[in-house]
């Protein structure tokens, strides 16, 4: 079972970041064409990204309670940070031109599915609490 993230109706494949470890590496490093990436949070911040090591451009996608709220262009390598001055919860990263090509724009519904594979890792601690079970 696949991860996806569904926008406006249409559903795309994603890699979830869930870690601190997986966020900070997001799609650094990978050439054209990136697979889509989503990073979750677990209430609404004010988050920028910027595009250290990453080589392909993006649509950096800003979401809130399912609503897209900004999309930005994360241009190859730059480490201008770039996101609206408002909370999300979500952000998504696509391939440059995704927007564009599937009319994503402010205000596009959007939604985080996750599969049991990532459901389980993103409660592990919960789980394992609710187990018995240490996790040193």
């Amino acid at each position: 079972m696949n991860d996806y993230i569904i926008i406006d109706g249409r559903k795309f494949k994603t890699i979830i970041a869930l870690t601190e470890e997986e966020q900070q590496q997001g799609l650094m490093y990978k050439k054209w064409m990136p697979p889509i990436m989503s990073f979750p949070s677990d209430r609404p911040i004010i988050r920028k990204f910027w595009m250290l090591n990453t080589p392909s451009p993006l649509d950096i996608i800003y979401a809130c309670d399912n609503k897209v709220i900004d999309i930005c262009n994360g241009v190859p390598f730059s480490l201008n940070f770039v996101g609206p001055n408002e909370p999300s919860d979500l952000v998504v990263e696509m391939p440059k031109g995704f927007a564009n090509r599937f009319h994503i724009k402010n205000g596009s519904r959007i939604e985080l599915n996750y599969s049991i594979k990532t459901l389980a890792k993103k409660h592990s601690d919960k789980i394992s609490k609710w187990a018995g079970i240490s996790r040193t």
